[in-house]
């Protein structure tokens, strides 16, 4: 038989190894900070998408979290614990049910252009085109009690058309780019805290600036560690979100 080729990883999978084995052998110990994006690129010589791209791979598989105000840093052996045992195939999930009495609208659908947040979190360089997808849940007084926003990456704009419509994403909106680029979808990560609101977000929901909501963030990873969906929002009261996993 002729002899088989090895070739190399792709340069974002090579440099999460390099910084996965540091975690593993001690040298980086839990709380301490891994390098950031423009040190990576620095250091490796690479763009910074593939700069992006190792240090999501790392936060999917649970090795490090980001830390507001330092960067990402090494998590515990227990929240890597937990992270691969929620790493499930979420495609199977049927997507979001609402307490009785309540409903949600997509109240925009459009390109737009991605602030420096959004384009973090997506690995990409800030003004590129993004779609960005509003979601407001209402009561069954149409009184608001959340806001989302979905943002995509801007060259789903024709591979994936439905983002730009305000008509319901039956399978919901990761698992319909997931099928679109034929991509598994790996892991995922939320996270909530406290904030009081400011003007525009207190306009939002109907309340007073300054008022105690949630301010939430989440991200949807595939198999290769991208992130197919970015997502921001704003809650206050209580609300409950069910989804169902298939068998």
């Amino acid at each position: 038989m002729p002899p088989k080729l090895v070739r190399p990883a792709p340069p974002y999978l090579q440099i999460a190894d390099t910084i996965r084995t540091r975690i593993s052998n001690g040298e980086l110990q839990s709380g301490d900070r891994v390098p950031s994006v423009r040190a990576l690129m620095r250091d490796y010589g690479v763009a910074i998408a593939t700069a992006q791209r190792a240090l999501t791979s790392l936060r999917a598989e649970g090795y490090i979290r980001p830390e507001r105000g330092v960067g990402s840093i090494v998590t515990t052996e227990d929240e890597r614990g937990r992270a691969a045992n929620d790493r499930v195939d979420k495609s199977r999930r049927t997507g979001k049910v609402y307490p009785t009495g309540q409903y949600a609208k997509i109240t925009h659908a459009a390109l737009d252009k991605a602030s420096e947040q959004v384009a973090d979190a997506l690995g990409l360089e800030i003004g590129s085109a993004v779609i960005r997808r509003v979601r407001v849940t209402y009561r069954a007084d149409d009184k608001p009690v959340s806001a989302s926003t979905s943002y995509f990456k801007g060259e789903l704009a024709e591979l994936a058309p439905q983002l730009l419509s305000t008509d319901r994403i039956r399978e919901g909106t990761f698992a319909y780019v997931a099928s679109t680029l034929k991509r598994t979808i790996d892991a995922w990560q939320d996270q909530f805290e406290p904030a009081a609101a400011t003007a525009d977000q207190a306009a939002e929901l109907g309340l007073d600036e300054g008022d105690l909501i949630l301010v939430g963030r989440n991200w949807i990873y595939d198999d290769t560690g991208d992130v197919l969906e970015y997502g921001e929002s704003i809650t206050y009261g209580r609300v409950t979100y069910r989804g169902r996993l298939g068998d």
